[in-house]
């Protein structure tokens, strides 16, 4: 802390960013230390015009978080073989962001996330469905996904690895910075992400200021400037 009383922080970038967030969720529920995805996209849309929500998409179980850089796959909902072939082209300390053609059946279960978290693969974005909710909480394997189904299709492996891949209003490239959290998933573009982070640190210092100002009793109104 300096001598105003400010938190200090490292020097702004994707791989002090990914430290930080690795230190785990109390810390990131803390804000004047961590960000959101909320902040995030905020963030984003002001530097790019887009929120980079993966629409729907959101933890099977509300304290999974994850970041880090993307893998990509897309596959038609009735083929997980392609699936199999993204988990062992990712890198340790990806995050597989697999893109579907519908959320029925299920491209992801307990056997993929055993297969992925082995790898060192950080957790999976399912722009579609997955199954068997329970063992992958047990395993403690972040899984964020648009719906669960119990019933699965087949591995026939016809899709692609490691190409751009479109989850709604999202376009996710590999290597771009996936951040989930309670609220659901954000993609930022890897040539955008200190620029967006820089915006998304304003956006954390200013909601701090508002935080502190609606708890000694102003008016959410007169501090945004609202006119009744």
């Amino acid at each position: 802390m300096n001598n105003k009383g400010e938190v200090k922080r490292e020097k702004l970038s994707p791989a002090t960013f990914l430290k930080q967030f690795s230190q785990g969720p109390k810390k990131q529920r803390n804000l004047s230390l961590g960000i959101t995805t909320s902040q995030l996209s905020d963030a984003l849309r002001k530097v790019t015009g887009q929120n980079g929500v993966l629409v729907g998409t959101k933890p099977v179980k509300n304290s999974f978080r994850i970041l880090g850089n993307a893998t990509t796959v897309k596959t038609s909902a009735n083929d997980w073989g392609t699936v199999i072939n993204g988990i062992y082209e990712s890198n340790k300390g990806d995050v597989l962001v697999i893109s579907c053609d519908r959320d029925d059946p299920a491209v992801w279960g307990e056997m993929a996330s055993t297969a992925a978290k082995k790898q060192g693969i950080l957790g999976t974005v399912i722009y579609g469905a997955c199954r068997d909710i329970a063992s992958i909480n047990e395993l403690d394997y972040p899984v964020f996904s648009r719906a669960i189904v119990p019933n699965a299709g087949n591995p026939v492996g016809e899709g692609e690895v490691n190409i751009p891949v479109i989850c709604g209003r999202t376009t996710v490239k590999p290597g771009d910075l996936i951040m989930g959290d309670e609220c659901g998933v954000v993609s930022i573009p890897v040539d955008a992400v200190d620029t967006v982070l820089k915006e998304a640190y304003k956006i954390l210092d200013n909601e701090n200021s508002i935080a502190s100002q609606l708890n000694d009793g102003k008016s959410f109104l007169n501090i945004l400037k609202i006119n009744k």
